[in-house]
């Protein structure tokens, strides 16, 4: 078990590797201290205001901005040092070996952030958006960790929790005082409330389909039959060659991916490869990799050649969207999803339906949005106690209503932190990049 000490930390916060700057931070009593003994300009250091000066690194020199934030205005809440130096590998790390040789330590994974966390600036949830926010692979996914990291979910958690300790605690007077006979009054004026937390639960509950697929992305598999024109239309929706296209069938033997973003989702396409007999173990192979990409894929698309429509049967667990290839030939069904690989036609209207059939039409409700699979988990968890209370509400055994209600408030507890176990709080912070 791992336990915030109150040393002084220190790692490189920006991208590893050669780079125009490389930012060094420092959290930590000693952390102004530290920095005053090694920058030429101490004495000008102000909190949150950069200073240029030269940095002693003890093996080398550099020309630095350096900053501090003094405790409790910073983002650990402790003290913090900050030095923007030249980001040659060279030089931070002879600037770390230096914060090291005057009294700092090398910090763990996601140990600033754990660190602003227990000091009470970030609440779990919205320590872990700054992670996704880190790992954000698209526009709407660093917009909705944005969301969390400003503590979106916290609210609509803390409301949740705020009515149900209101029910917990009416219901606790109603077992410490039998004596009054109140059971049966607060049963019934608890149910409303209770009811009125389960819907938004519900909510909550719902907002993940979405939000896993903002946060992840969305895979959409293209199967059909060789020559119906898979190849050309991820060519065409990519807007780029990423596929070879060429008149013999059989000429993609592997799965071919490539991504785009589409109102700020990302969406990772998969060109798979014909289906039919396979003449050679090779292509066989082919086969077998494309229906385990329709197998796991979102999105299906099943691509019917109009000079030769042919149905393919497709087993997937996604949602399939069959897509009639060649309109520059012959006119689609009135129904279907008409294309043209050759020439475009059709293409930005089945960008459309792609993110329709994977976002059902919006990406969240509200404003709230679940993306991190422990939130909702846990989000199920309340629920599932909380439709424990009702029946024992039904059966008129409140202090089962009260085990179950502890229950939930226990789940809620977890996704902001409130009642996190240690082991819960290493899980999350270990998954943290060193530095942040």
């Amino acid at each position: 078990m791992w336990i915030m000490d109150r040393d002084t930390v220190c790692a490189l916060s920006s991208a590893p590797g050669r780079g125009a700057i490389g930012v060094v931070r420092m959290s930590g009593p000693e952390a102004v201290k530290i920095l005053s003994e090694c920058f030429s300009h101490a004495d000008k250091l102000e909190h949150a205001r950069m200073v240029l000066g030269t940095l002693d690194a003890g093996d080398l020199r550099d020309r630095v901005l350096a900053v501090v934030f003094r405790a409790p205005d910073s983002y650990t809440g402790e003290d913090v040092a900050e030095v923007h130096c030249h980001g040659s590998p060279e030089i931070v790390n002879a600037v770390l070996r230096r914060f090291v040789s005057l009294g700092a330590r090398y910090a763990e994974a996601g140990e600033f952030t754990r660190r602003a966390f227990e000091a009470g600036k970030l609440s779990l949830d919205e320590a872990e958006a700054v992670g996704d926010l880190i790992n954000a692979q698209s526009a709407a996914a660093a917009n909705a960790a944005y969301d969390g990291m400003r503590g979106a979910l916290q609210r609509a958690v803390n409301g949740i929790y705020g009515k149900l300790l209101k029910i917990a605690g009416e219901l606790t007077a109603a077992l410490d005082y039998p004596e009054e006979d109140i059971e049966a009054r607060t049963s019934a004026e608890a149910l409303p409330l209770l009811r009125e937390c389960e819907s938004e639960l519900d909510g909550l509950i719902k907002s993940y389909a979405a939000g896993e697929k903002v946060r992840d992305g969305v895979r959409v598999a293209i199967v059909g039959l060789p020559n119906a024109g898979k190849s050309s239309l991820l060519n065409r929706l990519l807007g780029s060659d990423r596929a070879i296209v060429t008149p013999n069938a059989g000429t993609t033997r592997d799965t071919v991916e490539g991504s785009y973003e589409y109102n700020g989702v990302l969406f990772t396409l998969v060109d798979t490869a014909g289906i039919r007999a396979a003449s050679d173990e090779a292509e066989a192979e082919g086969v077998r990799r494309s229906e385990r990409a329709a197998k796991t894929a979102h999105i299906v698309l099943r691509v019917i050649d109009l000079s030769a429509p042919v149905a393919l049967p497709v087993d997937t667990n996604g949602i399939v969207l069959d897509v009639y290839n060649k309109t520059d030939i012959a006119d689609s069904p009135d129904a279907g999803l008409g294309v043209s690989a050759l020439t475009g036609d059709g293409t930005e209207n089945l960008r459309k339906r792609i993110y329709d059939a994977a976002m059902g039409g919006k990406v969240s409700s509200g404003g709230v949005m679940i993306t991190n699979a422990r939130h909702y988990r846990l989000v199920l968890n309340a629920a599932d106690e909380l439709a424990s209370a009702e029946e024992a509400f039904a059966a008129d055994a409140v202090d089962l209503a009260s085990a179950a209600l502890g229950g939930a408030l226990a789940a809620l507890g977890n996704i902001t932190g409130a009642n996190a176990t240690e082991d819960v709080l290493d899980d999350v912070f270990s998954r943290f990049c060193v530095g942040k």
